[in-house]
């Protein structure tokens, strides 16, 4: 579960996988990297879609944010 104030989101287990790894010290395409090998034999590119999709869901609710 993601807490931010007064609200929780629950995440099923691939985007808390993406969640913990946004620490700042991984960049985006780090997270998808590990996050394709680690959901293989998934398609790559699927897993990519999923990660951008969830990031710019969170980004739209001002969970996380880009300082590059």
């Amino acid at each position: 579960m993601l807490l931010y104030p007064e609200r929780g989101l629950v995440l099923n287990a691939t985007a808390a996988d993406v969640a913990q790894l946004c620490t700042g010290e991984h960049t985006v395409a780090a997270i998808i990297e590990r996050l394709a090998e680690k959901y293989a034999p998934h398609p790559r590119e699927a897993v990519e879609r999923e990660v951008l999709a969830f990031l710019s869901a969170i980004a739209e609710r001002g969970l996380i944010r880009s300082d590059g």
